[in-house]
């Protein structure tokens, strides 16, 4: 003979239920916390490494910084030659 089911067990029962999806979606959460820490970290990084290579790029003059200081000194040096006998 099946024993029945009552109101009580079954609500006890739905509610071990819940309580462990609740706890397997709290563990998902904290690993999925974890990996969104590790990927901020790493564009931390990033961001310095970015950082660092535009500071070095902006340190060097570009092709036509050195042109019009080419054609600077070459005026300059026209000029002064002009001016000694």
């Amino acid at each position: 003979m099946k024993k029945k089911m009552t109101i009580d067990t079954l609500a006890r029962m739905t509610q071990d239920e819940f309580a462990r999806m609740g706890e397997s979606i709290d563990a998902r959460f904290d690993a999925v916390d974890k990996r969104f820490d590790k990927v901020d970290k790493q564009f931390m990084k990033l961001d310095v490494t970015l950082k660092t290579i535009l500071d070095v790029v902006l340190e060097i003059p570009s092709k036509k910084a050195f042109e019009r200081l080419e054609n600077k000194v070459t005026s300059m040096d026209i000029r002064v030659s002009k001016t000694r006998p």
